[in-house]
């Protein structure tokens, strides 16, 4: 009878030993789409380049019960309808779990797959009020679109300008800008002429040839690299109003482009000095260790590592805290709600009940030349 007894104490450790080690989880594939080529690469490759960083610091550090986490990478080229076929592309042949995507556009148009792949969806560079209010999965780790942009507003009514041109791509990105900036100044007796450009539009010279006659007191070029003909455009016109951009000016395509006009143009941006300088140069140092030089644009990267290393830092819980028979996607939604306090090289950054950050805050910035294009205007 006693050797019965300890048969069966022996097979019921065994039973729930082995039931544990089934149900641990090993491996966890995790997809980005970002722009690798056409436009916007800036948002796409050094991004990129930052989650591979966090996730290969991950996997060395990484003990025994956390799982091992595997980044694939899909290129949309900046473009919504891309955004689809990325992400079915990662699904069937990673089977992945969790998606980081930049692209605004991007991010909508794939909702409803998230959603009955059960997916969670991480943006690391916009944070908005559309996203904000998107369904349960989605969440955005970065800094506030329309705070960002809305430094531009409040230069302009700093600066006491009456008539301003704004360009502005025809995007939800810009979109969102441009729509912040007329907000802030509505009280004000400001003229705002928001002119929404065409996709692939280089030739800017009949537009700007009828607000040079109507002698506009600044131009805001709320785009990318296209914008940058329209600054050299503006000049060969004999137009000597100032300049204003958006968080994108530092893709080089932009300078080259515009020939050197985009000097002295200012704009919102985001350097090591607005974060936790400390860890930014860690970050910046081990960057440039693994690829050779630095980021092209520093804010991009910087909001994508710590968006990856949030995540990441949850993941490692995962053996620990997930319950047996509960879903991916509802133990990491409920893991990143927990999160009010998380030390990143870009702030100490929370989430809101909305699935947004806050802690992350731009300042304003002068382009001063090729060698020099971040000089701090003001906070």
């Amino acid at each position: 009878m006693k050797s019965i007894y300890i048969f069966l104490i022996t097979l019921l450790i065994s039973t729930s030993f082995y039931s544990c080690e089934t149900s641990k989880i090993e491996g966890i594939n995790i997809g980005y789409i970002g722009p690798l080529s056409v436009r916007a690469t800036d948002l796409g490759i050094d991004p990129s380049k930052a989650m591979q960083l966090a996730v290969e610091q991950y996997n060395e550090s990484r003990l025994t019960n956390e799982p091992k986490v595997n980044l694939f990478i899909e290129d949309d080229k900046w473009e919504r309808d891309n955004a689809i076929a990325a992400y079915k592309n990662l699904r069937d042949k990673h089977n992945i779990d969790v998606l980081f995507i930049s692209n605004t556009d991007g991010t909508v148009a794939v909702q409803d797959k998230i959603i009955e792949d059960k997916v969670i969806l991480i943006n690391p560079l916009n944070n908005d009020k559309l996203l904000s209010s998107l369904n349960k999965n989605t969440f955005n780790i970065a800094k506030s679109t329309e705070e960002a942009n809305g430094l531009v507003a409040i230069r302009l009514i700093e600066l006491g300008y009456k008539k301003v041109a704004l360009f502005q791509y025809p995007n939800d990105f810009m979109t969102r800008g441009a729509n912040e900036v007329k907000r802030l100044l509505e009280d004000y007796n400001l003229r705002l002429n928001i002119i929404t450009t065409d996709k692939e539009q280089v030739d800017f010279t009949n537009q700007l040839k009828a607000l040079k006659e109507d002698n506009y007191d600044a131009y805001v070029f709320f785009g990318y690299k296209e914008f940058g003909f329209a600054m050299k455009q503006a000049r060969e016109l004999g137009i000597t109003a100032p300049f204003y951009g958006s968080t994108v000016l530092l893709d080089p395509e932009f300078y080259t482009n515009s020939e050197g006009a985009i000097v002295d143009t200012e704009y919102p941006f985001f350097t090591i000095s607005d974060g936790n300088y400390i860890l930014a140069n860690e970050f910046l140092t081990a960057f440039k260790n693994k690829f050779g030089k630095n980021p092209t644009s520093i804010w991009p990267p910087m909001q994508a590592y710590d968006a990856m290393n949030l995540v990441l830092t949850q993941l490692r819980n995962i053996n620990k805290d997930k319950e047996k028979d509960q879903l991916f996607d509802d133990w990491l939604r409920t893991s990143l709600y927990r999160v009010h306090y998380f030390q990143g090289i870009c702030g100490n950054i929370a989430i809101t009940n909305e699935g947004a950050s806050k802690g992350i805050y731009f300042s304003l910035y002068k382009y001063e030349s090729k060698e020099n294009p971040t000089v701090k205007v003001k906070r």
